[in-house]
């Protein structure tokens, strides 16, 4: 598996846009307050944020991820967009995806990182994360605000 820029792989975009529709429907959805294509396209970028990288295996998209501002803390640089493709689960891609963002913050001199998440704790925990804060999303979920030092 190999982890590039999403700048260079913009042809996915579509294929990522279903997934965050998909997944975070209640956000991306047709009746959601967000605009995933959008979101995704803005993270075509390679040195400012946002950030976006994409994981692909034998030429098959497996996930993407991005560094910005989360918006729901306004903490920078998070770790964003976290998604692998139900297909993929399993194989240790977000862990890849993770570290890749981690690396991608430090190269670009950075000494924290942050990540807001309801699902991912068990993960960025054994990945040497601790908990930071709480945190209510804009559905008024609660989750966590993860911090990882390098």
């Amino acid at each position: 598996m190999k982890i590039k820029p999403l700048a260079d792989h913009n042809d996915v975009l579509p294929l990522l846009t279903r997934w965050y529709q998909t997944e975070w429907e209640p956000y991306y959805g047709v009746d959601g307050p967000g605009d995933a294509q959008t979101d995704l396209e803005s993270r075509c970028n390679y040195e400012e944020f946002p950030i976006g990288l994409v994981a692909i295996e034998e030429g098959q998209v497996c996930g993407t991820v991005a560094l910005d501002l989360d918006t729901a803390t306004n903490l920078t640089p998070s770790v964003v967009g976290l998604l692998v493709g139900r297909a993929y689960r399993g194989r240790g891609i977000a862990a890849a995806l993770l570290k890749s963002a981690e690396d991608l913050a430090r190269r670009l001199g950075y000494s924290r990182v942050y990540m807001s998440t309801t699902v991912l704790g068990d993960l960025l925990e054994r990945m040497g994360w601790h908990k930071s804060a709480e945190v209510e999303f804009l559905n008024a979920q609660r989750g966590l605000i993860y911090v990882r030092d390098f």
